[in-house]
């Protein structure tokens, strides 16, 4: 009986030393270490691509297709409506683009042995070369309004996009001055 009594003892001073000092210490917070990040360009992806169509004049469909032939090089127009197939059905497309030359013709095609063969133009190119170097954050997307359409905050959504320019800038400077 003695010793159900020291037992008995022995567990409420054991509970009331977890009641009042073990459960009142302070809970520990997790520390939160975020990871480096080699490659987060597509982050700006939305802001760069809205500049870029609205720079250009270019549909989203547009700037996809400029993307993939910017890989191909030299095409034929077989390439051109592969790729073209998994977009909306416009059977204008090709001619299109060449009528606002964003594709050339490479080569004349034979009768018989050669294929006609297209090539993105100075103007393409330099879309592509702008909208990497933008997402790269080696250029910053101008915030003059005559260089700039969407710095005039003609519509809510230019409105809108326009803070969300200032802000890319502002950390991709930032950015770049602490790397030096």
């Amino acid at each position: 009986m003695i010793l159900n009594f020291v037992a008995l003892r022995q567990n409420i001073i054991e509970s009331m030393y977890h009641r009042f000092y073990i459960n009142k210490r302070p809970k520990k917070t997790p520390v939160h270490k975020p990871r480096e990040r080699q490659h987060n360009y597509l982050k700006n992806w939305r802001v760069v691509r809205y500049y870029i169509q609205k720079r250009y004049d270019l549909s989203l469909q547009d700037l996809e297709t400029i993307l993939y032939l910017y890989d191909e090089g030299i095409f034929d127009k077989e390439t051109f409506n592969d790729f073209a197939k998994c977009l909306s059905f416009n059977k204008e497309r090709f001619s299109d683009f060449k009528d606002r030359e964003l594709i050339a013709q490479w080569r004349e095609g034979k009768r018989a042995k050669h294929r006609q063969l297209f090539q993105l133009t100075h103007k393409a190119k330099k879309i592509c070369n702008h909208l990497y170097k933008k997402l790269e954050g080696e250029e910053l997307i101008s915030e003059d309004p005559y260089r700039n359409n969407i710095m005039k905050g003609s519509s809510y959504t230019d409105k809108i996009y326009r803070s969300l320019i200032k802000k890319m800038n502002s950390k991709t400077t930032s950015d770049s001055h602490n790397e030096e």
